[in-house]
């Protein structure tokens, strides 16, 4: 054999066992984000309307709400009254424009009753977030309009304002 052809293919050989161990490798770094979810829904129930101011109601049941929100460190939910300031409403109150009379009521997050502090209080606080269908809560209403005496037939009302925030 000629030495030539055998240098060759040793050369040869050494040279496609190099190539089989060569290797080249780049990572592939993924990344990708969670949009926040901060949301609330108020879905008052038929009682909320056209109630009967003349009597004594307690913990009725006047809405639910819904929170949802992905945030790590929870959410805050507070209420705020509309009539805290009008006329003689010192607290949430239903109240007539038409004859300047209210009526004071308490308000409750399912059994605990709420704590006003001027025009708004701490509805919930959660210092996780929600479930993936949110966290439900009912909303209580309470009052006496018997003891009230209400001067005049007209009509009342109170406007609440629920707010999510971050915790």
């Amino acid at each position: 054999m000629n030495t030539r052809a055998l240098l060759a293919g040793v050369l040869g050989g050494v040279a496609l066992s190099a190539a089989a161990y060569a290797a080249d490798s780049v990572p592939l770094v993924l990344t990708g984000t969670v949009a926040q979810i901060l949301d609330i829904q108020v879905n008052p129930t038929a009682s909320a309307s056209g109630l009967d101011l003349a009597t004594q109601q307690s913990g009725l049941k006047v809405a639910d709400v819904v929170t949802v929100s992905n945030a790590p460190g929870g959410y805050l939910v507070t209420v705020a009254s509309a009539n805290v300031g009008t006329g003689n409403c010192t607290l949430p109150c239903f109240y007539s424009d038409t004859v300047q009379d209210s009526l004071a009521f308490t308000l409750s997050a399912g059994a605990v009753a709420l704590a006003f502090a001027g025009e708004t209080a701490t509805f919930v606080e959660s210092t996780e977030r929600t479930g993936a269908g949110g966290d439900a809560y009912v909303v209580n209403l309470s009052y006496d309009g018997a003891a009230g005496n209400l001067a005049t037939a007209t009509d009342y009302s109170e406007t609440l304002t629920f707010t999510i925030a971050l915790n």
